[in-house]
């Protein structure tokens, strides 16, 4: 899918991510409706990557949104919990059962009767309150509106990974090495700070296009469909 984020609109859906198809859409597309085109907010996907280099050049600006670098990190803390169940007795595992949305929300998201829960179990399980501690420091980070370029914002995340890589948590290990890997992608979020949520607010609304229908086998009429209800500028 495809979304012009000035005009809060989608512009197209493909009928697959093969990095072909996307080139040649770009291609087609480039001097048209991509002529004013300046920046690409993606996932971490190499295919999705190397189709806009391939076709705006090298030097065009790509961005890992922060959306899918909290995204990967809640994953890895939901994983340490899951470790750490599996490590209690039957009994101390009960504590952690059904606790994932409070160690998942942000802190500012929680009412006062989850706060006091959850400040219980921070007092019992130190390590993932390590993990929440990371996050919210890693989330200070990209919302610092002193960060305004892609080298600062770039020395900033790698100074927090070598303080997480201190803790000696292994849930951090293969988040840090993600980061490290697209550092130069994931900085350029703070030239312009593009965001990537409205896209994931479109998948969900494709979703529901699928679901009120049970399902679509024509991907032709899909499109359609897609197009007629989210295809119109919000700002006209």
């Amino acid at each position: 899918m495809f979304v012009d984020h000035t005009n809060q609109r989608v512009l197209d859906v493909l009928e697959g991510r093969d990095k072909d198809l996307i080139v040649n859409y770009l291609r087609a597309n480039k001097d048209g409706l991509l002529a004013q085109l300046e920046e690409v907010t993606t996932d971490m996907w190499d295919g999705y990557v190397n189709a806009v280099r391939e076709v705006f050049g090298p030097s065009f600006r790509v961005t890992i949104d922060r959306f899918h670098v909290i995204k990967n990190f809640q994953e890895q803390l939901t994983q340490a919990r899951r470790e750490i169940q599996r490590g209690l007795s039957k009994e101390e595992a009960k504590e952690l059962k059904g606790t994932r949305w409070l160690w998942q929300k942000n802190p500012e998201n929680l009412t006062t009767e989850e706060r006091q829960q959850l400040a219980q179990l921070q007092a019992r399980f130190p390590r993932l309150q390590q993990l929440v501690e990371q996050r919210e420091a890693l989330r200070a980070i990209f919302e610092d509106r002193s960060i305004q370029d892609a080298a600062s914002g770039a020395s900033r995340l790698r100074g927090w990974m070598e303080q997480a890589k201190t803790t000696g948590l292994k849930a951090l290990e293969g988040f840090c090495k993600m980061l490290s890997n697209w550092l130069e992608l994931i900085a350029n979020y703070f030239v312009s700070r593009s965001s990537n949520g409205r896209t994931e607010g479109f998948n969900h609304g494709l979703r529901g296009i699928l679901w009120r229908a049970f399902g679509m086998l024509n991907f032709r009429h899909f499109r359609l469909r897609v197009l007629d209800r989210f295809g119109q500028s919000a700002k006209t």
